[in-house]
């Protein structure tokens, strides 16, 4: 037994590499694969070979890399597709790599190229030389326009004796030029198929839903997986003895393998958009519910708008209503419930409008256009929200309160007449009160020098505003040298730093939060403030949409200035505080 083992045991110095075709003979038009077996390692200086004499390379991409680890052997299986482009011998040269730092050399392979139509084309034929497990990146649509939604399964091929156990992807992926979500898989157990007349199982092992942010041709990277997984050997399956042997039948096995890159063509989107659209792409639909419509003056009422429907929903922006006079508006608030499973992302988007009339009468609130564009069948398609009507029964709110009559403050302080009686002398009282007041004199001038020192010592909320004032520009200079997402996540972190210190606003706060917070703030800062976090949102999760990350930062900086000149919170809200004081004051 030991010389068996000895004579099965790997050679582990040894390196080598092999290459086939699928075949010998194509017909124009026709594709191959061409494939190479790393026996040592994975390689390095790994890439497809120069084609001549009617073949051509169809993409530098390979359609097949799978990495096998067994008992510390490791065996890399690499294919590329080859066209014949004209009759003739075609020839796919050398391949040269070096594999465990030694190189290796593959003889050239000659392919005979006859003419005539293909005799079939098969959309996405399985890779050969490495049939028995691959994955396949496998978009919903191979065209699309801006915003319309790609779901891309990424679907794990294996024969039957294979079992996969379990999958993980290995690195970063990337698709330049979209937004993504995860989606959840629902299902993950195995499906038959056939791909070439061979049979599979298929399992999809995931899923995303890409959103294009601009026209062109988007390409989704190749994207690794590991996967480890258990292997029976067909051998023993007529063997009556096999269930005795069948620890021997099993191995387990470790495996990267490489989904190829795939590209979708993205239009952009037709001329003729109403006002009302905003980029809202898919299937939606809309709802509105108010809460109350007969009030008070001061009372609120909120209308609550629900987009809801398959496509960007995430994105999409809250209709604008036409306020009447005499009502005051708040900006929405907004609120998602976003679906990742099933086979496509979709959710459900609420804007809540918070009116409060001033004044009694009645209101109307019109309808509002929403538009989106439906890729179905290419048309806009504009939704409205449901009028409302506010009834509003009492006086209108007192812009200031009353100075006279039953309403009027009474006074706290009348005159007197006073009078000195009569008694000792002035002189003798303080001569007496300076004597018996010189020891507390003398104490408190010890108290106050002593509350100085500590006070000068203290960290004080102008030595913080100081220090972050001067934090946040030194992070708003580094934004400016810096590229991409990077940049753009200084300047976030740079104006949430400043809402933190001035109005206590936690740093992971939502948009919602931010405006909350700054409900007390000038309505032209709080907008400002809010677009400057959203498009540094934007520069950090859909590359293209941020604009410029300096031009950002200098927005981000002029905010700062202008938060510098409002009031502290500690010394009073400005003077817009006291109309609202002196309604609130008439209310009660």
């Amino acid at each position: 037994m030991l010389a068996l083992l000895l004579g099965l045991a790997p050679d582990a110095a040894a390196q080598s590499a092999t290459a086939s075709v699928s075949s010998a003979q194509v017909r124009v038009g026709e594709t191959l694969t061409y494939t190479v077996v790393l026996d040592g390692g994975r390689g390095r200086r790994v890439g497809p070979p120069l084609a001549t004499g009617g073949l051509r390379l169809v993409s530098r991409q390979p359609i097949l890399d799978v990495t096998t680890t067994i008992n510390g052997r490791t065996e890399r299986r690499v294919g590329w597709a080859y066209q014949a482009t004209r009759p003739g011998t075609g020839r796919i040269g050398q391949f040269r790599a070096e594999v465990g730092g030694r190189p290796v050399v593959v003889d050239a392979v000659t392919v005979s190229v006859r003419s005539g139509p293909p005799a079939s084309v098969a959309p996405a034929p399985a890779p050969s030389g490495g049939r028995e497990l691959f994955v396949r990146a496998e978009p919903s649509r191979q065209t699309a326009v801006v915003g319309q939604q790609v779901v891309v399964d990424y679907v794990l091929y294996f024969e039957p004796q294979i079992q996969p156990r379990q999958t993980a992807p290995i690195g970063t992926w990337d698709a330049a030029g979209a937004w993504r979500e995860e989606l959840e898989i629902a299902s993950a157990y195995p499906r038959p198929t056939t791909l070439g007349g061979q049979p599979y199982e298929a399992v999809t092992i995931r899923r995303v839903a890409l959103f294009p942010t601009r026209s062109g041709t988007l390409e989704l990277a190749p994207m690794q997986f590991t996967i480890d997984l258990m292997r029976t050997d067909r051998s023993f399956s007529n063997d009556p003895f096999a269930p005795f042997f069948s620890p021997f039948s099993q191995r387990f096995e470790d495996r990267e393998v490489t989904a190829p890159a795939v590209t979708v063509d993205v239009r952009p989107l037709p001329d003729g958009a109403p006002p009302s659209f905003a980029g809202a792409v898919g299937q939606f639909e809309l709802s509105t519910t108010v809460d109350q419509r007969a009030v008070g003056p001061g009372d609120a009422v909120r209308i609550r708008v629900a987009v809801r429907g398959d496509g960007n929903v995430a994105t999409v922006e809250a209709p604008v209503l036409d306020v009447p006079p005499g009502v005051d508006a708040y900006d929405a608030r907004e609120d998602r419930e976003l679906l990742r499973t099933g086979p496509a992302f979709r959710g459900i988007k609420t804007f809540t409008y918070t009116l409060v009339p001033q004044g009694g009468g009645t209101f109307d609130v019109p309808a509002a256009p929403w538009t989106y564009f439906d890729p179905t069948d290419g048309r806009y398609k504009t939704l409205r929200t449901d009028p409302v009507t506010i009834t509003a029964d009492g006086p209108a709110l007192a812009d200031e309160a009353p100075t006279d009559g039953p309403g009027a403050p009474a006074a706290l302080i009348t005159a007197a007449d006073w009078r000195r009686p009569a008694g000792r002398p002035t002189w003798l009282w303080a001569v007496l009160g300076g004597g018996l007041a010189l020891p507390a004199v003398a104490a408190s001038l010890f108290l106050a020098a002593r509350v100085g020192r500590e006070r000068l010592a203290a960290d004080t909320p102008a030595k913080r505003r100081r220090r972050t004032s001067a934090d946040v520009r030194q992070r708003l200079q580094a934004a400016r040298t810096l590229d991409g997402a990077p940049a753009f996540a200084e300047v976030e972190r740079a104006v949430r730093t400043v809402l933190a210190d001035r109005f206590g606003v936690p740093p992971t706060a939502s948009a919602d939060a931010v405006g909350h917070a700054l409900a007390q703030v000038p309505d032209a800062l709080r907008q400002q403030t809010r677009a400057v976090l959203d498009a540094a949102a934007r520069g950090q999760f859909a590359p293209g949409l941020g604009g410029s990350p300096s031009a950002l930062a200098d927005e981000a900086e002029a905010l700062l200035e202008a938060f510098d000149r409002l009031p502290h919170p500690g010394g009073g809200t400005g003077r817009s505080s006291a109309p609202r004081r002196r309604r609130l004051a008439a209310a009660r």
